[in-house]
């Protein structure tokens, strides 16, 4: 017999099985189980899961070793939890518990695996993680749409024949969402599952990000080092080529807004590769500048950027360093010297983060204002712990090591009604964390 399903608008995580999303029972084969670590599931669910994962099986919520022979079933006609977040939340207040993230969250995207980039859409509460199609379709590639307001997945949509390398959306542009492929395309997709525009850029596409002073404008990072500038009111092709620096595939693509306050007030795009990285200064509409950023020649793998604080978090692989390095730089414009000279854009280390030993995989760092409103945070995927690292920006120091169920590929800072979240994507799971 099914357990009592709970009326609409009480139903709460407590309630179902976080591996299927459905409600467990209090019999059968989807009965109450339980690891020793804990967490809860439906008994046949998390069987297959530890039977799937051979052993080295993990809990698929907190990423501690378990086996079958851990699973016990709960004889509980219904659980209820004492809520005592106002009183944590008083200690808090009272200083006696410093604010990190907390485990809220694991939602399964593709138990065949194969997810690779991750993106928030603001408008619509909810992260976009690629992944392969779940059943064989004439389009193989897509997204999977997670609901950050019940931490639900939902549908998906199918985009691309090919890997999805990039993923992007525009706030200011009906929530337009901007993908990358190695088919060699970028494609402009609204959310009700329709492509509304396709561009042929000859060759695979590494990634792809909006220009954030016009959104007319998006950008595509070639695997032949080029980036080819789109105007979306064109339909045809692209409108310009900037021509490579280096003939690396340009595995990122970041905006800098302008802002004419800043020491730094220029606008325009930065391109990473493997082999260094440029600062496409946007001087007007169609004429950009290019600015050879100082970074190390070899082993650059991701490039991200804090617009509000004009920084760039630079990530290297392993190499005459032991171990991963995301390096924070600080963008940098030197002042005009004469009506001869035009001014030169560049960056400055500030801080240097070091992780594990191991780095395959380009996996996308993430740099933001820290959620408590002071300081900085710098967030990277640790291949070597399967974990994601959080540091504080301003005093070097490692904050925390939240565990993933496989190497971090891709992590999302988020904001929904009110709180603060951090999402971390690996080949199978997204993992939610929220700020407390």
């Amino acid at each position: 017999s099914a357990s009592t399903q709970p009326s609409q608008g009480e139903e709460g995580e407590g309630d179902t099985c976080t591996i299927c999303f459905e409600s467990w029972t209090t019999a059968g084969e989807h009965r109450l189980s339980a690891l020793r670590c804990g967490h809860l599931f439906g008994f046949t669910c998390i069987q297959r899961w530890l039977k799937a994962q051979g052993p080295a099986a993990k809990c698929p919520q907190c990423n501690k070793k378990a086996k079958r022979s851990d699973i016990v079933l709960l004889y509980a006609p219904k659980l209820r939890a004492l809520d005592n977040s106002e009183q944590e939340s008083l200690k808090r207040a009272d200083g006696s518990r410093t604010a990190q993230y907390s485990f809220a969250k694991a939602v399964l995207v593709s138990q065949a695996g194969g997810c690779r980039v991750l993106s928030y859409c603001e408008p619509l509460s909810c992260l976009l993680a690629s992944q392969p199609s779940p059943q064989p379709t004439l389009v193989p590639c897509g997204v999977k749409k997670v609901s950050v307001v019940n931490m639900k997945a939902s549908h998906y949509v199918p985009i691309h024949s090919k890997q999805i390398r990039g993923l992007s959306f525009n706030r200011q542009n009906d929530s337009l969402l901007l993908s990358a492929a190695l088919d060699n395309t970028i494609k402009l997709t609204l959310l009700t599952n329709t492509v509304v525009q396709t561009y042929n850029a000859g060759k695979p596409v590494w990634s792809c990000c909006w220009c954030l002073d016009n959104s007319n404008y998006v950008y595509a990072g070639l695997s032949n080092g080029s980036v080819l500038v789109y105007d979306t009111r064109d339909t045809s092709t692209h409108v310009q080529e900037l021509q490579p620096l280096r003939s690396c595939p340009v595995a990122s693509l970041c905006y800098v807004p302008r802002a004419a306050s800043s020491s730094f007030p220029c606008g325009g795009l930065i391109a990473g590769s493997l082999e260094g990285g440029c600062f496409w200064e946007q001087v007007s509409e169609d004429n950009y500048r290019p600015h050879v950023l100082p970074l190390e020649t070899a082993g650059c793998t991701d490039i991200q950027v804090e617009t509000e604080s004009r920084h760039c978090l630079v990530t290297y692989r392993p190499r005459s360093n032991p171990s991963l390095r995301c390096v924070l730089m600080s963008l940098t414009r030197a002042p005009q010297q004469d009506s001869a000279q035009l001014p030169s854009c560049s960056c400055a280390p500030v801080q240097t983060f070091n992780a594990g030993s191991s780095c395959k995989l380009l996996t996308k760092n993430a740099v933001f204002r820290s959620p408590d409103g002071a300081g900085t945070l710098v967030c990277a995927g640790d291949e070597a712990s399967n974990s994601t690292m959080v540091w504080d920006a301003g005093s070097g120091s490692l904050l925390q090591k939240l565990p993933a169920d496989l190497p971090v590929l891709d992590i999302s800072p988020f904001s929904v009604n009110g709180e603060h979240f951090l999402a971390s994507l690996t080949e199978k799971m997204l993992k939610l964390y929220r700020w407390e």
